[in-house]
């Protein structure tokens, strides 16, 4: 981690939360009159890409769409500005886990989420996504957002039981000035839509794709596609059957199988049309469970307790973790190739080698026809 300077602008820094490829994050104090005070969070450009166009111009467009967006289940902007040369974001601080670290806590002490609960915060997420996808300009014209970069480390818990949708370093908009260029992969491979990976036009119905991934997720406790390699991660999306919620776990409804199937259709013509869409079934199986809001609250708050045990746990007393990412994916035939392990998902270079090299052994062909 940098270094924590005492302030950037007017924000008190109290302290780091992360670096990403782009910005690095920390948590952040807002003073006023009369004893004001509001926890923040300030998410900073790295002085390495201060002078480079394109990751400025990826910064701006972040917070162009965030200054845009008011709903509870998405992160608030709060300010923009300058310190030194170098950009930042002031954005609404969830006191809550990353859903990517609450599934690594459930993980650790073999605790499966509880599918109502599942079904819960994909129904907040899908209503994130509808309200994302159906943003309008000034002039009342669809901005068609697509977020392309939904995955649990993107999802954020409250402890009070709430889920907020962030990070639209990547999405795009058609006003955007760093809209991407036809073909170019953005997101982490293991949630891609089939036609991201296959470089063809996409929609927002790719951020469905995502959600139902990550659904599946929390319901078996296991990343569907992620793999040892870019290739097997993507052979996995493209190819791979995609096992039922139900054959992986126990207690799991036939509706709410129906609901992670359909999301997960390659064809996007098959998938739901809508986030929306997606987010009625979802609210079918919460009504159906009787799941109240004081459940959801408990269960955040058993989670945050659990990963507080479990960093403060000597590290040979902690469980196993499980099962190893993907384990529920058919295997590939492309496995232990290319790649070392943990990479899958990591860097639009090695993505997109994967790809390419994919698409060579799927298509291939030799001269005796």
């Amino acid at each position: 981690m940098p270094a924590l300077p005492a302030r950037i602008g007017k924000y008190e820094l109290v302290e780091p939360l992360g670096v990403g490829g782009m910005a690095e994050v920390f948590k952040a104090r807002s003073t006023g009159a009369g004893g004001f005070e509001r926890l923040v969070v300030i998410k900073k450009i790295l002085p390495a890409h201060c002078q480079d166009p394109d990751f400025l111009r990826m910064f701006i467009a972040e917070a162009k769409i965030l200054g845009m967006l008011h709903h509870p289940n998405v992160i608030q902007a709060y300010d923009f500005g300058e310190e030194d040369g170098v950009l930042f974001l002031v954005l609404e601080y969830a006191d809550g886990p990353s859903l990517m670290r609450a599934l690594g806590a459930l993980r650790m002490a073999r605790r499966p989420m509880p599918p109502a609960i599942a079904a819960h915060f994909a129904h907040e997420l899908c209503r994130a996504l509808d309200y994302v996808h159906g943003l309008k300009g000034s002039d009342d014209e669809p901005l068609g957002v697509i977020h392309r970069d939904v995955t649990p480390g993107n999802v954020v818990l409250t402890s009070s039981g709430g889920l907020k949708l962030l990070d639209f370093g990547v999405a795009r908009y058609s006003a955007s000035v760093a809209r991407s260029e036809h073909g170019t992969l953005k997101g982490k491979a293991a949630y891609l839509a089939p036609e991201a990976l296959a470089g063809r036009d996409i929609d927002h119905r790719v951020d469905i794709f995502s959600a139902g991934a990550v659904l599946h997720e929390m319901l078996t406790g296991d990343a569907l596609f992620a793999a040892g390699s870019h290739l097997e991660t993507i052979w996995r999306i493209l190819e791979a059957p995609i096992p039922r919620p139900s054959s992986l776990r126990s207690g799991i409804s036939r509706e709410l199988d129906a609901v992670v199937m359909k999301a997960l259709e390659r064809d996007p013509r098959r998938r739901y049309a809508s986030a929306a869409e997606m987010a009625r079934d979802l609210n079918e199986v919460v009504i159906v469970s009787r799941l109240h809001a004081d459940q959801v609250r408990d269960f955040v708050r058993d989670v945050q307790a659990e990963i507080a045990r479990q960093a403060q746990a000597p590290l040979n007393d902690r469980a196993p973790v499980g099962p190893p990412a993907g384990a529920g994916a058919a295997p590939s035939p492309f496995a232990d190739t290319d790649a070392p392990a943990g990479s899958a998902g990591d860097g639009a270079g090695g993505l997109r080698r994967g790809v390419q090299q994919l698409r060579r052994l799927l298509f291939r062909s030799d001269s005796t026809g």
